[in-house]
């Protein structure tokens, strides 16, 4: 281990990992967090691109608010196809290796702060969509259109372009961080930024979503006394309830992932905690995009529909194709033995 000063810290006893060091110095965590990021990465990829291709295939999931479903997808593929391999990297080269690409690192970790931003912007969308609709059904045309759902997820982009272009104006940055062993947010540049973004990025999108949910709660609970009172009032669609259902399991498994997260980030403003409550909390984080699919899957009957219905024609035509190749080898057979 390396005792020099790094870039992503003010503490003069801060020490970075060189190659293959963190496994050597610890085994147990360098190996734990190696696994769930290798597990994410895979597991959050194809799940990511099964979301995908099940909105386009599948009808019913067309929707206005699919725009959210897929754009959260987009966002969290980038997590699990190129944050989470390079994180890896990172945590078997250290910070050595991104000394050499340092535009690299920079890039990188610009975009997950983007995508990050974006995905969690989608849920906290998703839920409003689920609120307007159920408690404020008049409103919803006029407010969710599929125009107007494109100009929300765009603006997500935008929020996360302006936070990245503040590192421009001196203000943050993104680098090596030595004690997740990621690129990442500089976290000790500017505290004050850091503390904007732990608000915006995380939140902002739980006290949003969590006041939409209990309003929500509210809402149908006094719905359902008045018509089991006998009160003329319109029923509640079950496929909205379902679908808000959905969010709300997205939510809290996104504010179990994100709130350790979000408070160590403010919580250790003189960088004193241990690296390996950096390098848990933030691998934690990173596993919320692995999930969506996995709960979609358990709580959406069209999406787990479409699941079954990819995987039986690609079964179907593996099977074509592999009768296809047995009867033309067959065929060949028999035409060698009646030459002979």
């Amino acid at each position: 281990m390396n005792n020099s000063l790094t870039s992503n810290s003010t503490s003069t006893d801060n020490l970075y990992f060189r190659r293959f060091e963190f496994i050597q110095d610890s085994p147990v965590s360098a190996i734990l967090s190696i696994v769930f990021l290798t597990i994410a990465s895979v597991v959050g990829t194809f799940g990511n691109v099964i979301i995908l291709m099940i909105v386009s295939k599948t009808k019913e999931l067309k929707q206005v608010q699919s725009v959210f479903i897929v754009n959260l997808a987009i966002s969290d593929m980038y997590v699990t196809l190129i944050s989470d391999p390079m994180s890896i990297v990172g945590k078997i080269e250290g910070r050595p290796f991104f000394l050499q690409y340092p535009v690299l690192c920079e890039i990188i970790g610009k975009m997950c702060t983007m995508s990050c931003i974006s995905s969690l912007g989608s849920i906290t969308f998703l839920s409003l969509n689920r609120y307007i609709l159920i408690c404020h059904n008049s409103y919803y045309e006029k407010v969710f259109t599929r125009r107007s759902c494109i100009i929300m997820c765009l603006s997500l982009y935008l929020v996360g372009m302006i936070m990245v272009l503040l590192n421009n104006a001196g203000i943050g940055g993104h680098g090596f961080d030595d004690k997740s062993l990621e690129c990442i947010w500089d976290r000790m540049a500017t505290y004050s930024y850091t503390v904007v973004l732990s608000v915006c990025l995380v939140w902002v999108p739980l006290i949003v979503v969590g006041m939409s949910y209990l309003r929500l709660f509210y809402y149908v609970r006094n719905k359902r006394k008045q018509i089991v009172s006998r009160e003329n009032v319109p029923n509640i669609d079950n496929r909205s309830l379902r679908l808000a259902k959905t969010i709300f399991i997205a939510y809290a498994i996104f504010s179990t992932c994100w709130m350790p997260f979000a408070t160590l980030l403010v919580a250790d403003s003189d960088d004193t905690f241990p690296h390996e409550v950096h390098l848990f909390i933030t691998v934690f984080a990173h596993l919320h995009p692995s999930i969506n699919w996995v709960i979609y899957y358990n709580t959406n009957g069209n999406f787990k529909a479409g699941f079954h219905k990819i995987f039986r024609i690609c079964s179907r035509r593996y099977k074509a194709q592999h009768n296809g190749q047995v009867s033309q080898s067959g065929t060949t057979s028999t035409t060698r033995v009646t030459r002979y």
